[in-house]
């Protein structure tokens, strides 16, 4: 035993130290993604910079100016961090800030521009050779979001001591004119002035802005959050746009884009507290921690993407340069755990934001180079190749203020199950490791989609399942026709405006949320982890009465379809549906007896088939039809470009009934999303449990 005490020894030692030096690798590794992802977009936006003039030139369209605010972020913090690679280019950040001080951008009397322009002074306009252009709040805190770090990292960027205290002295200025001070507002966004206050406290100006400004902002935007029938926020905690216009207007149906965006006033937060500034009140706190986790469970993927509904539509949807802003909301919640009802939030918010950067290299991968301005194809309004530059320089952006705040030394975890569910407009988000999907019921005519029906399906990795927002027949649902194939009703039609009175979609199990109706105060968030969800929603037409109701689980989704009929004797057609996504898309049968038989326009039998399969090029998903077949039909049914489904695949029908005086129907199946063949093959036996 005495001989082998010292070879035990040993070897204890070998294996501590081979252990230590794998964590010290993974650790190694962790602290440098982000830096290396910043290296990595500088290298993919390095061409557009302009030695002669000074500055990156990304193509104007009003994004030359926060553009290159976002570059001057990632140089200055691969030279705060040390860092030796692409990202650092210390020349560079000293001739941005050296731009992004004298006119144009930076302008002390303000020439009147456009309707839309805020006008004050002094500020930045979105110009970077032009005095007379657009101003607006955006601009003015992503300037001075650069000049902070840039003077955080004044001695690693070589910077002097009078470009480092002009810098400085700008910031001061800016912060304390009458457009940013108290009480100045931007309808509720909040985080543009926290992003301001926090600036003037760190270069120097004193932290009064921090303590006294921002805590009115903040008592402001909570005491708002339901202001006698309209606030703020609406029953759920969804977010109001413009909170003056009311339930009338689309865009305040909800926006996950700015809701998210606000919620970055999280980063600051911190500092603000350690500036002196006083918590907010007990119950305001309580309703901030409510409303970040609705924006974490309701806005954002697995995936790191965001689950996307907008009240702007076409005008702020799947937009790329908006994915990188509304980023900073998880940036702020994965910094901000004190604010969260349940600390480990923060790590599920770090492993969205950090999905979300590679979401984001995926798609510049596949289009080999920058991402596109819009996802997923989305054409209505289009984003052209400045808008993708910028996209492309605030995710970096992002990386490096990930990496400034120390996220790169903190865990992130896998979050569970999470949904939100709003009452008034019958919003239901959801999302798994494995999918997410959302019903919307109401519109409010901001976007065409909606229904009592999943607007969208996409899988674990943000690939395309299904469809993005489509409307019959490129949408889940339940469609009746009469004999001449005029449509009679369809469960994927949005309500176009809010009533207090209706609630389209109710709760039937869940966690919370179940009691709530349209008429529900604005003090609780109806969100969180689940592992049996269930909504049921309901649409009347013409004498026919349709119910879909949902439950949903980790790694399923199963929906049950019936229709009534009252009176009448007129021939319908009543089909299911399920749509499916791009080219190259087969539908497969597969038999009983294992057989793999390929759905075509002639009607083939369900009774003897076990599941069927929508394979797309990346994505796709498997229906177990459950219950009762017999008369049940199989087939495809043409689509056609949509504007908010601008790429959808045959759709598979399951036909109930046709040519029939049919006076109930109802079908019930599981779907769940498969990647290939194995997938596909083992995903049916679980559905079946």
């Amino acid at each position: 035993m005495n001989a082998r005490r010292p070879m035990l020894v040993l070897t204890f030692l070998l294996v501590m130290l081979v252990g230590s030096l794998a964590t010290s690798t993974r650790n190694a590794q962790a602290e440098s993604g982000y830096l290396a992802y910043m290296d990595r977009m500088t290298e993919r936006l390095d061409s557009v910079w302009d030695p002669a003039r000074g500055y990156y030139t990304p193509g104007r369209a009003g994004t030359d100016t926060i553009f290159n605010a976002n570059m001057l972020v990632v140089h200055s913090v691969a030279a705060l961090e040390g860092h030796e690679g692409p990202a650092r280019r210390d020349g560079r950040a000293r001739a941005l800030v050296n731009a992004l001080l004298h006119a144009p951008p930076y302008v002390r009397h303000a020439v009147p521009h456009g309707a839309d322009s805020q006008l004050h002074e002094p500020g930045w306009v979105n110009s970077m050779d032009h005095s007379r252009a657009d101003q607006h709040v955006m601009i003015d805190a992503e300037v001075v979001d650069g000049l902070t770090y840039a003077w955080r990292a004044r001695r690693q960027l070589g910077l002097g001591d009078a470009q480092a205290d002009r810098m400085a002295a700008v910031i001061h200025r800016v912060a304390n004119g009458r457009f940013w001070r108290w009480p100045a507002i931007r309808l509720n966004q909040i985080n543009w002035y926290a992003r301001l206050y926090a600036a003037d406290a760190t270069v120097g100006g004193g932290g009064g802005l921090l303590r006294h400004d921002l805590a009115l902002q903040i008592h402001r935007f909570a005491a708002g959050a339901n202001r006698g029938a309209f606030g703020n926020l609406g029953p759920g905690l969804h977010f109001h746009y413009i909170p003056h216009r009311g339930l009338a207007s689309p865009l305040n149906v909800d926006s996950a884009e700015y809701a998210s965006i606000v919620a970055s006033f999280t980063r600051f937060y911190t500092q603000a507290r350690r500036a002196g500034m006083a918590a907010p009140s007990l119950s305001h706190k309580r309703l901030l921690g409510q409303w970040l986790t609705r924006v974490l469970a309701g806005y954002w993927t697995h995936s790191g993407y965001l689950n996307w509904d907008s009240g702007l539509g076409f005008n702020r949807w799947h937009q790329a340069k908006k994915l990188g802003l509304s980023q900073q909301g998880l940036l702020g919640i994965a910094m901000t755990p004190q604010l969260l009802p349940h600390r480990r939030s923060a790590a599920y918010a770090k492993w969205m934001f950090d999905r979300g950067l590679e979401f984001y290299e995926r798609q510049a991968e596949r289009a080999r180079g920058i991402a596109p301005g819009l996802f997923f194809g989305v054409w209505v309004v289009p984003r052209r190749l400045p808008a993708a530059r910028l996209g492309a320089a605030r995710m970096a952006g992002n990386a490096a203020r990930a990496q400034a705040a120390g996220l790169s030394r903190r865990r992130a975890v896998e979050p569970p199950t999470l949904y939100a569910y709003d009452p008034d407009i019958g919003r239901l988000a959801v999302t798994t490791p494995t999918y997410n999907t959302a019903i919307i019921a109401v519109s409010g005519g901001a976007f065409p989609y909606g229904g009592i029906e999943l607007a969208r399906l996409f899988d674990g990795r943000q690939e395309v399942a299904a469809n993005i927002g489509g409307r019959a027949p490129s949408a889940f649902g339940l469609l009746v026709r009469d004999g001449a194939g005029h449509r009679l009703l369809s469960t994927q039609t949005p309500r176009t405006r809010v009533s207090r009175r209706v609630t389209p979609l109710r709760l039937t199990r869940a966690p919370a949320g179940r009691n709530a109706t349209a008429s529900s105060a604005a003090r609780r968030a109806y969100a969180g982890a689940f592992r049996d969800l269930r909504a049921t929603g309901a649409v009347s037409r013409g004498g026919l009465h349709a119910r879909t109701t949902h439950r949903f689980t980790a790694r399923f989704i199963e929906t049950r379809w019936s229709l009534g009929r009252r009176g009448g004797g007129r021939r319908l057609d009543v089909d299911v549906l399920f749509p499916s996504w791009g080219r190259d898309v087969q539908i497969t049968a597969v038999m009983g007896d294992g057989r793999q038989v390929d759905v075509g326009w002639e009607r083939l039998p369900l009774r003897d088939v076990d599941y069927l399969w929508i394979r797309g090029r990346r994505a796709g998903y498997v229906v177990v039809p459950r219950g009762m077949r017999n008369g049940i039909t199989a087939r495809l049914m043409g689509t056609h470009r949509q504007s908010s489904n601008p790429h959808p695949g045959p759709t598979l029908a399951l036909q109930l009934a046709r040519h029939a005086s049919v006076r109930r129907a109802a079908l019930t199946a599981r779907l769940a999303p498969v990647h290939d063949a194995s997938e596909a093959a083992a995903t049916p036996a679980r559905l079946r449990e």
